[in-house]
This record gives C-alpha cells, sequence and structure tokens, in this order.
C-alpha cells in the first residue's frame, strides 16, 4: 500500500474542522496525550512568561495613575491573572494531559482574564487610542501564535477582543473615525492572519503527528511481516535501511555507530562525505555537545527518549532541526540505541520569523517596544559580566505632529522612517535602535561613557537638524530633542534609566528643543 494511501486512510478516520482540529474528539484527545510535553511545554511558557509581562505591567499603571483606588483596584485583578497564570503552570507540569474540560476551560479563563483587564486599564488610562492600539495589536498576535488551541472557542476570542476594543476606543476614549478605521483594519488584518496562522498550524501538527502515527504502524508491520517471513537478520537490515524515516543504530557502551539508513544519510550526509570516505558517520552531529551530553545521560536514566526538538549538524557543518525519538535495546545481545528523526527546519524557522515579527516594529524595521525591552535584557546582562556601562538615549521629534497635520500621514510615516535610518546611521554596530513611541525613537549604547554617549546623542541630533527629510514628494525640515542616561551600577533593570532619559528629554524640549540633555 503507498504512503500516500496510508495519509488518505488517516484522514479519512480523522477528519478535521476548518480550524484544524480534529472533528472527533476521541482523536483531539489522543493527539493531545501523544502531543503532551510539547503542548504542556508551550502551557507552562504562556502561563510563567505571560504573567510575568502582564505583572510587570502594573509598572506603567503606576506611573500612569499613581496610588489612587483604580491603581489598587487594577493591581488585584492583575494578581488574579497571576494565579490563573500559576494553575496553567501547574497543568503543564503535569506528566499525562489533564481532562480536556479543564484543560481548555484554563486556558481560556486565563486568556480572557488577560483581555478583559486590559480593556479596564484602557478604560482607566484613557488618552490617544493609537498608543492603546499597538498593545491591542500584540495581545491579538499572541493568542494566535503562543497560545495552542484547545478548543473551537478558542480561535474566537481575537474577534470578540477586537470588538470590544473597537467599541470601547469609539465610545470611551472617543477616538477620532480615521484613527479609530486605521485601528480597526490593523487588528481586523491582524485577526485575520492570525487565524489563518493558527488553523494552519493546528493543522501542520496534528497532520505531523498522524504521519508519525502512520510512519510507526508501518514499520511495526514491515517489522512483523519480515519477523514472520524469515525472521533473519538481513531482513531486519533491509526494513531498517528501507524506512522513510532517518534512523541511527548506536553502540550505547562506546557511542559507535553500528549502522545508519539511507534516509539517515541524505538528512546528515547530504554532500556525501561518509561514502565518499572522506570523514567517518559517527555519534558527533549535535550542534551543541554539552546536550549530547545531557540527551545521553537522560536517555540511559529512562530508557526512552523524546520526542523533542534539538538542532544537529550535517557534515558539511550546515545545522539542522528535527524531532527525536531514541530507545533503548539489545542488539546482538548488545545494549544500542536506536533513534529515528524527524526534520522540522522549515517550522522552526517559521517560528522564528513568528517571534522576530512579534519584535519589529512594522513601519520603520527597528525593535519596537517590546524587542527593546528584549534587547535591553540581553545587552544588560553582557556589559554587566564585563564590568561595563551603558547608555540609554530617548529621543523625540519636535512638534512631529504638525508635520501630520500639514502634510498628512504618509509623509509621517516616510518621516519616522527616514529619521530612524538617520539615526541608525550615526549608531555602531554593537549599539540597538528601537522605535518606542509615535515619534519616540530609544538606543542602547553598550559600554559606552557619559560624554561618549553625549557625543553620539550631539551627532544624531546635528544630522537630523542639518538633513531635510524628502518624503512623498514633500521636504520636511525636523529636530530631535534628545535625552540622555547610565545605567546605574546597582540597577538590573533597563527601566530606571529610560525613565532619566525621558525627564532628560523632556528638560530639552523645556529648554528650547533640538537639544541634548542629561540625567544620571
Amino acid at each position: 500500500m503507498s504512503p500516500d494511501t496510508l495519509i488518505a486512510q488517516d484522514q479519512a478516520r480523522s477528519p478535521m474542522r476548518s480550524n484544524g482540529l480534529f472533528a472527533r474528539q476521541e482523536d483531539e484527545q489522543a493527539f493531545r496525550r501523544g502531543e503532551w510535553d510539547y503542548i504542556g511545554a508551550r502551557l507552562r511558557s504562556l502561563g510563567l512568561w505571560g504573567t510575568v509581562a502582564f505583572m510587570l505591567a502594573s509598572i506603567t499603571d503606576f506611573t500612569v495613575l499613581g496610588a489612587s483606588p483604580v491603581y489598587f483596584g487594577l493591581l488585584a485583578l492583575r494578581f488574579v491573572v497571576l494565579g490563573l497564570g500559576a494553575r496553567l503552570v501547574l497543568l503543564g507540569r503535569k506528566p499525562e494531559a489533564p481532562a480536556p474540560q479543564r484543560l481548555s476551560r484554563a486556558l481560556l479563563v486565563f486568556e480572557v482574564a488577560i483581555l478583559v483587564i486590559f480593556l479596564l486599564v484602557v478604560a482607566a488610562y484613557g488618552g490617544a487610542v493609537d498608543y492603546h492600539a499597538i498593545t491591542a495589536l500584540l495581545l491579538t498576535i499572541a493568542l494566535y501564535t503562543y497560545a495552542p488551541a484547545l478548543s473551537s472557542g478558542s480561535l474566537w476570542i481575537g474577534p470578540a477582543f477586537t470588538l470590544v476594543f473597537l467599541l470601547e476606543a469609539v465610545f470611551v476614549l472617543r477616538a477620532p473615525a480615521k484613527v479609530s478605521s486605521i485601528v480597526a483594519v490593523l487588528l481586523v488584518f491582524a485577526n485575520f492572519a492570525g487565524w489563518q496562522v493558527a488553523t494552519q498550524l493546528n493543522r501542520i501538527q496534528r497532520l505531523n503527528w498522524l504521519d508519525r502515527q502512520r510512519l510507526r504502524r508501518e514499520v511495526v508491520e514491515r517489522l512483523a511481516a519480515e519477523q514472520r517471513a524469515l525472521a533473519g537478520e538481513e531482513n531486519l537490515r533491509r526494513l531498517f535501511d528501507t524506512t522513510p524515516v532517518p534512523m541511527v543504530l548506536v553502540h550505547q557502551p562506546d557511542g559507535q555507530v553500528l549502522r545508519y539508513n539511507q534516509a539517515a544519510e541524505s538528512l546528515l550526509d547530504p554532500a556525501g562525505k561518509v561514502r565518499a570516505g572522506l570523514v567517518p558517520f559517527s555519534t558527533d552531529f549535535y550542534a551543541d555537545p554539552a546536550q549530547s551530553a545531557q540527551l545521553r545521560a537522560t536517555l540511559l536514566r529512562d530508557g526512552r527518549l523524546g520526542p523533542l526538538d534539538v538542532q544537529l549538524k550535517t557534515t558539511d557543518g550546515r545545522p539542522v532541526e528535527v524531532m527525536l525519538s531514541s530507545t533503548l535495546m539489545q542488539f546482538h545481545g548488545e545494549p544500542a540505541t536506536i533513534s529515528s528523526l524527524v526534520e522540522i527546519t522549515a517550522r522552526k524557522n517559521y517560528e522564528r520569523e513568528l517571534q522576530r515579527l512579534a519584535q519589529t516594529d512594522p513601519l520603520t524595521g527597528l525593535l519596537n517596544r517590546r524587542g527593546f525591552f528584549g534587547q535591553a535584557a540581553v545587552l544588560l546582562h553582557a556589559v554587566r559580566s564585563r564590568g561595563e556601562t551603558m547608555a540609554v538615549l530617548l529621543m523625540d521629534a519636535d512638534h512631529f505632529k504638525r508635520v501630520n497635520d500639514t502634510h498628512g500621514h504618509a509623509v509621517g510615516d516616510e518621516a519616522l522612517r527616514q529619521i530612524g535610518s538617520i539615526i541608525q546611521a550615526q549608531l555602531r554596530d554593537a549599539d540597538a535602535l528601537a522605535r518606542v513611541g509615535g515619534e519616540e525613537f530609544a538606543g542602547l549604547l553598550p559600554n559606552t561613557p557619559l560624554p561618549q554617549a553625549i557625543d553620539i546623542a550631539e551627532s544624531i541630533r546635528d544630522a537630523i537638524a542639518r538633513q531635510g527629510l524628502h518624503c512623498v514628494g514633500v521636504r520636511v525640515q525636523v529636530s530631535l530633542s534628545v535625552g540622555v542616561s547610565l545605567v546605574g551600577a546597582s540597577e538590573q533593570r533597563i527601566d530606571e534609566a529610560l525613565s532619566r532619559a525621558d525627564r532628560a528629554m523632556y528638560a530639552a524640549k523645556l529648554a528650547g528643543r533640538n537639544r541634548v540633555d542629561q540625567l544620571v
């Protein structure tokens, strides 16, 4: 029977809905049990980091609302989310998949709680809708890309949230019709794209699971058939060599490769160096040798390993992402390990691209606010480990609203892109630049003392002031007010330095704009 026929039979036995979930509840439950390690890890990550990010936002609440009753009310609600996130983490840590209704309900309540509290925060903050729309857009994207789909209803959370947010923008924030329309278009597009991505990922995951089930059945059936026919080593070797799944048989005591099939050779030796006798086929194909030792220890302890995602390298050094499963066995009376590999490089690249998009400002191509804080944590850890300091720049285009009001948003958008390019040209390769607000940019300058940071800030200010911007046939002249600060030796996060840079920037504006000021 051909592989295509087997796949068709699997899909006929387990049809899928348009949302990518199995139509039959028993099939969906079997999928969750089989993929629980992956699903549980995603739930733990969502519950932990989603809650951490949500609790950190209480800092912004305090900055905006102060020690008011509204602030403490929102803080109490955020602690409710903390409890829901902890519950999600605990469910994800269970060795076996919990009851479907319990799991789906816990995830649904966690997601809805975050969105409802966000809508309350928007009402409490007030202000311009475009400020809140950025967070709403990120939340919408996160709903589809980071939260696993455990029920049909989960996909409708995004559209429902978008509708309520737009109503709030119109009737509570009193957003202008033009701004509301732009926000609506962005959120509708995010929902449409997110729905497509989520349903496609659901379908791919379940089809891959079906394919692995089919391959397992195929291997078992072939093995049984060959054993019944001859039960000889030659037949087992033939089965091993012809299976379409890359497989490697390793002598456990010394790690010597005893046998590998054609599929494994094609995956790990695409250049044919082993066949040409240029290199041996060895187990040294892990990209991280430390991970290899850790996985071997786990295999010896548990007797099996995976399926789990690891990065390998081919004989010509090219990285390849695979899903690895290994089992201890006896081969000729000696302990051995048989491993199967399913290449998932394309899926991993797709996931990394989704993560990159979530951290990038779509207008300028620079880091967005989320990406800025993520990069700040990385750079701050690096400079701290070397005993260095880091400077923070906060830059705001002076009177930029006049550009939009006079020439329109198309010119304003192009002006922001050019401002970002000019600033980037003045920075070094090690520096980081982000657009953190409407016309506000932030820079991170590792290993930079204050005098040098001020010089860089002055070069940025001067470059913007000297260069007229040519935007959609219109010449626009803008200037920057720049605030400079240093991250204190005892500060473990960027927030306080960024706040000082913000105050310095506004001091520059009060002093006449087109200036650089400092506060350390």
